[in-house]
């Protein structure tokens, strides 16, 4: 089925294969972006930086934090919710992500940003934050609009690290950027439909999760993200369940509970993300945690990074998890594009306000 193309066309009805296949084209469309957006901001005096958004519009600031690790020369939190925290002062800078601009968590944690004297810069494909952005005579990034959020993770992560990188809290790297786009096109060439199955790691891992529910393991501010990607992709993509954990984290809770119930344990799949320069710790705890599960389940699966730069590494991943994301919604005979129950939640919710 999966190499049957005309068959996934049918199903692929907003062409989420197509964003997919021009990944390496958003890369550059993004860091454009990010270079013309106006910012009349400084950022000499930042003490830290709070980036609020949720779904497809936080992901990017959690692959940010994985890519730059140490490199942020302040402190960075990702903030899902209503509210900023408590620290959110003069001296702090607000990201408010939020692509289709109109995320009520996210225009409430702007209220709160605003109220507190925050710095604030707002990414959005339009909406009430680029209105509200206005208005407050704050820059906002405008992204391309007709994008599901979850395809737009360029758009939604590179600009935010070109304004970091303008306003001298994170390092240039524009250039390894625009270096990695040569290897993503590898890799749409690699997990593409065109691709046949016996060719395709993409599609060969959604045939070992259909009918399955994946548990995703990655490092510790590393691949622990990749694992977060991975599984809201299968969630919004693939309409299945997945559960995402890191290492070490989960060695001191998470594996006891490999044990009951055993029947059910054999429909759960393990998958280690797995990295080179992953702490040496980390490789020896995923080494044994992956030999207890085997026991446990009835597969382990393990994919490692590949690339020369950190960059290249994650983008294979991310990658290799959202084609797999999309060949397992076919599987499963969904549209990937399709997310009836999250439009359900919030027509609900525009009812009770």
């Amino acid at each position: 089925m999966l190499d049957d193309l005309v068959r996934l066309a049918k199903l692929d009805e907003r062409g989420i294969l197509n964003i997919l296949g021009r990944f390496d084209r958003q890369i550059e469309e993004a860091l454009q972006i990010g270079l013309s957006s106006e910012l009349p901001l400084e950022g000499g005096s930042v003490r830290n930086i709070v980036i609020s958004g949720l779904g497809g519009s936080a992901i990017g600031a959690d692959f940010l934090r994985a890519y730059l690790g140490r490199a942020f020369r302040v402190p960075v939190m990702v903030n899902r919710g209503y509210t900023v925290p408590g620290f959110v002062d003069e001296s702090t800078l607000v990201i408010l992500s939020s692509y289709s601009g109109n995320t009520e968590e996210t225009i409430s944690a702007f209220e709160e940003a605003r109220a507190a004297g925050a710095r604030l810069l707002c990414i959005a494909s339009g909406g009430q934050i680029e209105r509200m952005a206005e208005a407050a005579g704050c820059p906002c990034i405008k992204i391309p609009t007709g994008y599901p959020p979850r395809t737009a993770l360029a758009y939604s992560a590179i600009p935010i690290l070109q304004a970091l990188t303008r306003l001298g809290l994170a390092p240039d790297y524009s250039a390894e950027m625009r270096d990695s786009v040569s290897w993503v096109r590898r890799k749409i060439n690699l997990f593409g439909p065109e691709c046949p199955v016996n060719e395709n790691q993409a599609k060969n891992l959604a045939r070992s999760l259909f009918r399955k529910i994946p548990v995703i393991y990655g490092s510790h501010d590393r691949l622990d993200v990749v694992a977060v990607r991975w599984r809201c992709q299968l969630a919004e993509n693939s309409k299945q369940l997945a559960y995402s954990a890191s290492l070490p984290e989960m060695n001191h809770n998470e594996i006891v509970g490999w044990k009951h119930p055993s029947l059910g344990l054999r429909q759960v799949v393990p998958v280690f993300l797995r990295d080179r320069e992953d702490h040496p710790r980390i490789q020896i705890r995923a080494e044994i945690t992956r030999e207890v599960l085997a026991d446990k389940a009835g597969a382990v699966l393990e994919f490692w990074t590949d690339g020369e730069t950190w960059l290249e590494r994650l983008w294979t991943l991310v990658l290799l998890g959202d084609y797999a994301s999309v060949y397992l919604a076919f599987l499963n005979q969904e549209d990937p594009s399709q997310i009836d129950a999250i439009e359900g939640l919030k027509n609900r919710l525009k009812e009770s306000a």
